[in-house]
C-alpha cells in the first residue's frame, strides 16, 4: 500500500491492456486509477483499429499493508560513547527499515551512527516487499557528559589518612573512576587509592551515560613527614619579649603547633605564647603531617626588676669604690657595661665615671635576660666643679641675693664681706641670703666637709652695683581752675630699680601763684622746707606726696618736684624731675548783690565775663525753677526774672538764696549760690 499501486500496475504479459470493473462493461478504467481489492477485467485494445479481445483477463487484485511499527519510548536517549546505530532504535516490531523524512524512499543502513534529530520507521513485508502506509516518529537524542576537570592533574594524598577514589578531587559530582582508558568496570567510592593514573568520567544518573572523554589524573601515596626535634623540651620565654609561636625552637623548618596532641587547627605564628603544653608538626602541603608530634613545655616569665633609690650614684675615687659599691634594693644582681648583651662584670670590677646596668639572676635563667636593665650613672667627689652658685651675678646694694654650694653636706662655716647674712648660713644651710651694704667689692666664703670626709673652702668674689633707678611724675588736680580755687598736686616717686634705696629727698618749692594749705605722704616727711624725705623705698615700690595749694590771681605757675639725692645714688639722672603746670581761668563770680537802684552793687557781677563772649548764666530759685537765662551775658542782670513760671517775665524777684550755673564754652562750667538783698 505504501507504493500506491495504480491500474497500470497489474501485471500482464501484453502491452496495449485496457482494464474495466466487470466482464460486460464498456467503459475502461484509467490506468492511473488506484488499485483496490477486487477482480479487474483486461482486454488487449488495438491501437489502430480500436479493436479489443472479445474474452476478457479476469485478475484478482488483493492490496496489502504491514501496519505503522510501534515503540515503548517515542523520544529515546543514547550515549554517544555506546556508538548507537540506526539498528538500536527500540520498536516492538522485526523488519522495521528507517528513513530520514516521511516521504524519503531510501531507507537508512542499519549500521548508520544515530544523530540528534527525528527518525521514520516503516515495518518491509519481506514475502510482498510492502511497507507501511503510515511510518512511525522517534525523536533520537544522542547525549556526551562533559569531560570532569580538576584543579589538579597530579594529586598527592598522605597514607595515614587512608585515601579512597572517594578523594580524588574534581569540580564536578557523580564522578566515576576507572583503572585505565577503556575499563568498562566502574572502580568502587571505596577502593583504596594507589600510586598510579585515575581515569574519570561524568555519570548521568538519569540516562546512564557517561563522558566520552576521561580525565586523567596520576595520584601519588605519601609517607607522613617526620617529627620535628628541639634542643630544649622546656622552653622559657619572657613577657617582655612579647613572644609568639614561631619564636619555640625546633631544628627544621616549616613546623607549625598545636595546642591539642592530635587533630585541631594550627596556630598561628604571629599567637602570642601563654605557659603550657605545645604541640609541633612539620608542615605538609598535601596535609600529611606525622600523627606523632613533638611536645614542648613552655614557660612565659614575669622578668624580675632591679630597684635602686637613685639612678645616680656619687662615690668617693679615694675610697676605691667597685661594682659591689652600687645601690640597688635587690639581691642576686648581676652588672653589665652595656645597655643589651655584654659580659656581666665581676663584683669587685673598679668603678669608673660611666653607666652601669643592672638585672637579675634570674633573669638570665628563665628566658628574660633581654630585660629591661637597670642604668645607674656613676661619677665622683669632685668639689672643683661645684663653685659657690648665686640667684644673681651682678647684685645691688640692699639687694637680698642667696648663694648655694651644691655638694655641701655637714658643717658649714659662712663668712661675708661688704654685706649682712640676712637669712640661712648656719652650720646645716647649704645656702645662705646676703644683702649688700656698699658698691664695690665683697666676697662670700663657705667651709664644710663633704660626703668623703673632706673639709672644703669655696670662695666667691661679688662686685656690688647701684642698680638703682628712680623716676618722679607730677600731675595735678585741674589744670584750669579759677582764682582762689583748691588744687591738688601729687608727686609719685618709683623705684624701677633692683635694689632698696635709702633715704631719698625730693624737693617741691612751691612757686609764687599758690598758696600752701597742706601736705600729705604715703611714707616719709614733707617739711616746711618743702623737702619730702623717703626713708626706705624697695624695688618695684611707688611713694606719694600731695600738696594742696591756693591759685592765686597773679604769680608763677610751674611746679617743679626734683629728686635731689639717695643712698645709693640713681644710675639714671634724665627722669628725676617732674613739672606740673595750670592755666588759671579769670573768672571771679560776686555772689551777693543789692539791687536797689541806689548806685551801688545793682548789678550781678561775674569779673572777666567780657572774656567770654559765648558764656550762657542760668539762675534757678531753691526749688530748682528756672528764673533768668541769657547768652552772652555783660554783668547788667539787676535781678528780674526773664523767663516765666512760678513768678512772671518782667517782675523783680525777691531777697533769697539762688544758684547760679555759668557756661563759659568748651565745656567749662562754673556753679555756685548768688544773694539777693533788696
Amino acid at each position: 500500500m505504501v507504493n500506491a499501486p495504480t491500474v497500470a500496475s497489474i501485471q500482464v504479459n501484453e502491452s496495449n491492456v485496457v482494464w474495466y470493473n466487470s466482464l460486460t462493461s464498456t467503459t475502461a478504467i484509467a490506468p492511473t486509477t488506484t488499485l483496490v481489492n477486487g477482480i479487474y477485467y483486461g482486454a488487449i485494445k488495438d491501437p489502430v483499429t480500436g479493436c479489443e479481445s472479445s474474452v476478457r483477463l479476469a485478475v484478482t487484485i488483493t492490496i496489502k499493508d504491514p501496519g505503522t511499527p510501534t515503540t515503548t519510548d517515542t523520544t529515546q536517549d543514547f550515549c554517544l560513547v555506546n556508538a548507537p546505530t540506526v539498528a538500536n532504535i527500540q520498536v516492538n516490531e522485526s523488519n522495521v527499515v528507517w528513513y530520514n523524512s516521511l516521504t524519503s524512499t531510501t531507507a537508512i543502513a542499519s549500521t548508520t551512527a544515530l544523530a540528534n534529530g527525528i527518525y521514520y520507521g516503516a515495518i518491509l513485508d519481506p514475502v510482498t516487499n510492502c511497507q507501511s502506509a503510515v511510518r512511525l516518529q522517534v525523536t533520537i537524542t544522542v547525549t556526551n557528559p562533559a569531560t570532569p576537570t580538576t584543579t589538579d592533574t597530579t594529586q598527592d594524598f598522605c597514607i595515614v589518612n587512608s585515601p579512597t577514589v572517594a578523594n580524588i578531587q574534581v569540580n564536578e559530582t557523580n564522578v566515576v573512576w576507572y583503572g585505565t582508558l577503556t575499563s568498562t568496570t566502574a572502580l568502587a567510592p571505596t577502593t583504596a587509592l594507589v600510586n598510579g593514573i585515575y581515569y574519570g568520567t561524568i555519570l548521568n544518573p538519569m540516562t546512564g551515560c557517561e563522558s566520552s572523554t576521561r580525565l586523567q589524573v596520576s595520584v601519588t601515596i605519601n609517607n607522613p613527614t617526620a617529627t620535628p626535634t628541639t634542643n630544649s623540651a622546656t622552653q622559657n620565654f619572657c613577657s617582655s619579649n612579647a613572644p609568639t609561636v614561631a619564636n619555640i625552637q625546633v631544628n627544621e623548618a616549616n613546623v607549625v603547633w598545636y595546642s591539642n596532641p592530635n587533630g585541631g587547627t594550627a596556630l598561628p605564628a604571629i599567637t602570642p605564647l601563654t605557659t603550657g603544653l605545645y604541640y609541633g608538626a612539620i608542615s605538609s602541603l598535601i596535609g600529611c603531617e606525622n600523627p606523632v608530634r613533638l611536645i614542648v613545655t613552655v614557660n612565659v616569665n614575669t622578668p624580675g626588676v632591679v630597684t635602686t633609690t637613685s639612678t645616680t650614684q656619687r662615690f668617693c675615687l679615694s675610697k676605691a669604690p667597685t661594682v659591689a659599691n652600687i645601690q640597688v634594693n635587690e639581691t642576686n644582681v648581676i652588672w653589665y657595661s652595656t645597655q643589651t648583651g655584654g659580659t656581666p662584670l665581676a663584683a669587685n670590677t673598679p668603678l669608673t665615671a660611666t653607666t652601669y646596668y643592672a638585672t637579675l639572676l634570674s633573669n638570665i635563667t628563665n628566658g628574660c635576660a633581654n630585660a629591661t636593665r637597670l642604668a645607674v650613672a656613676v661619677s665622683f667627689e669632685n668639689d672643683a666643679l661645684y663653685p659657690i652658685t648665686s640667684t644673681d651675678d651682678t647684685p645691688c646694694v640692699f639687694q637680698g641675693v642667696t648663694y648655694s654650694v651644691a655638694n655641701g653636706k655637714s658643717n658649714y662655716v659662712w663668712s661675708v664681706t661688704n654685706g649682712t647674712i640676712t637669712s640661712g648660713g648656719g652650720t646645716t644651710n647649704g645656702s645662705a641670703t646676703i644683702s649688700w651694704s656698699d658698691v664695690g667689692p665683697g666676697t662670700v666664703t663657705v667651709t664644710y666637709i663633704n660626703t668623703c670626709d673632706e673639709t672644703t673652702t669655696k670662695t666667691l668674689n661679688v662686685t656690688v652695683a647701684t642698680c638703682s633707678d628712680l623716676t618722679i611724675t607730677n600731675t595735678v588736680s585741674n589744670p584750669t581752675p579759677n582764682f582762689g580755687e583748691e588744687i591738688v598736686f601729687t608727686i609719685t616717686v618709683n623705684n624701677v630699680g633692683q635694689g632698696t634705696i635709702l633715704n631719698t629727698l625730693v624737693s617741691d618749692l612751691l612757686p609764687s601763684g599758690y598758696e600752701f594749705v597742706s601736705a600729705s605722704t604715703s611714707a616719709g616727711v614733707y617739711d616746711a622746707s618743702q623737702i619730702w624725705t623717703i626713708p626706705t623705698l624697695n624695688a618695684g615700690e611707688s611713694e606719694t606726696l600731695e600738696i594742696r595749694v591756693i591759685v592765686l590771681p597773679n604769680g608763677n605757675y610751674l611746679n617743679v618736684a626734683t629728686i635731689e639725692i639717695s643712698t645709693p645714688l640713681d644710675v639714671d639722672p634724665t627722669n628725676n624731675t617732674a613739672s606740673a603746670t595750670i592755666e588759671p581761668i579769670c573768672l571771679t563770680v560776686y555772689n551777693e548783690f543789692t539791687p536797689n537802684s541806689d548806685g551801688a552793687n545793682d548789678f550781678f557781677r561775674i569779673d572777666c565775663i567780657e572774656s567770654y563772649p559765648n558764656n550762657e548764666l542760668k539762675v534757678f530759685n531753691r526749688y530748682g525753677a528756672l528764673v533768668y537765662s541769657k547768652r552772652g551775658y555783660q554783668n547788667d542782670w539787676d535781678g528780674t526774672a526773664n523767663v516765666s513760671g512760678v513768678i512772671n517775665r518782667g517782675d523783680m524777684l525777691p531777697t533769697g538764696t539762688y544758684f547760679y550755673v555759668i557756661d563759659i564754652g568748651d565745656g567749662k562750667v562754673k556753679k555756685g549760690w548768688l544773694s539777693i538783698m533788696r
